[in-house]
């Protein structure tokens, strides 16, 4: 049976609980559901903490309603690497340094078969599918062993999680974070809200720096993304489109789009990565996300890559 089928019964889901209703200025701590089209999954849940930090909900101001869409129906999951891809690789994945750089050297095999899957398959530019099956293939079967998913299950169970796609697969290999990536933004530009306002959901998938140890991988904070969770849809896009926002750098308009929000550490969560929760969804329109501060700091880096599906 195909991995990817399997996905609704074995996804194992750490939820993460929100505080009891409160209001505290412009702070709005309410409950979410699951993010919408999930299936209830049995298992048990990781051990906590799931994440750092309050993570108030962060209630859009009256002034902004103009750029808000309907109220936030999800909170981000931290979804299993075992249940998503089985649990012979993920126990490879935890143990080997060299099966994780293997892999994020397939990251250009990955983007076409995740192309080629979606609506943004474009047969003219997807000829080499071929070749890209065999390379990822040959990693997953070297490293996992007869266990391995094939390429195609591999990619089509990361794909699952992502609902309808728009922004394809970007794998971000550098320790250092791109430019802006440290700044709170979202993903889409202002032109894409028809999507973005839709089911689609941002997966995030961590590779992190090996452990003290060598082998076994760090675990804790710094390695996934950091989120705040707003209390509607929202396009910062469209907000950085107003006369006040002209003449500033990208990176000067995400941080007066996060104050003009009313952003405070309170609303800040920062996933704790370890075993059965290797994985961030979340969806974009209703969170403003960020790298994680560590990986700015050669010292203190966390994280090996990340690789970002949509």
């Amino acid at each position: 049976e195909p991995i990817a089928r399997r996905i609704g019964a074995r996804m194992l889901l750490c939820l993460v609980g929100l505080p009891p209703a409160a209001h505290v200025g412009g702070t709005q701590a309410i409950t979410l559901n699951p993010i919408d089209g999930w299936a209830g999954v049995s298992g048990t849940a990781a051990e906590q903490p799931t994440a750092m930090g309050a993570g108030l909900v962060l209630r859009v101001p009256s002034a902004l309603n103009s750029f808000k869409g309907p109220t936030a129906t999800a909170r981000y999951e931290l979804v299993s690497l075992a249940d998503t891809f089985g649990p012979a690789l993920a126990e490879v994945f935890h143990a080997s340094g060299s099966f994780r750089t293997a892999l994020i050297g397939c990251a250009r095999d990955v983007k076409v078969l995740f192309k080629i899957g979606t609506s943004l398959a474009d047969s003219a530019s997807d000829h080499d599918e071929e070749g890209c099956r065999g390379r990822l293939g040959d990693v997953l079967r070297q490293h996992v062993g007869d266990r391995a998913p094939t390429a195609d299950e591999f990619v089509s169970s990361i794909s699952s999680l992502c609902g309808d796609h728009w922004g394809g697969f970007t794998s971000f290999e550098s320790k250092r974070p791109p430019p802006g990536a440290l700044e709170w933004h979202q993903d889409w530009a202002a032109a894409d809200l028809q999507y973005a306002f839709g089911a689609c959901r941002t997966v995030m998938l961590a590779f992190p720096a090996a452990g003290a140890s060598g082998h076994d991988v760090h675990e804790g904070e710094g390695i996934l993304t950091e989120l705040v969770q707003l209390s509607h849809e929202f396009s910062t896009e469209s907000l950085k489109a107003r006369n006040s926002y002209r003449g500033l750098s990208t990176g000067e308009q995400d941080r007066k789009a996060a104050s003009d929000l009313g952003v405070t550490e309170e609303h800040i969560v920062r996933p704790r990565y370890c075993r059965g929760q290797e994985i961030l969804v979340y969806k974009d329109a209703e969170h403003l996300h960020r790298s994680p501060r560590a990986t700015s700091d050669p010292a203190g880096r966390a994280r090996q890559a990340i690789w970002r599906f949509q």
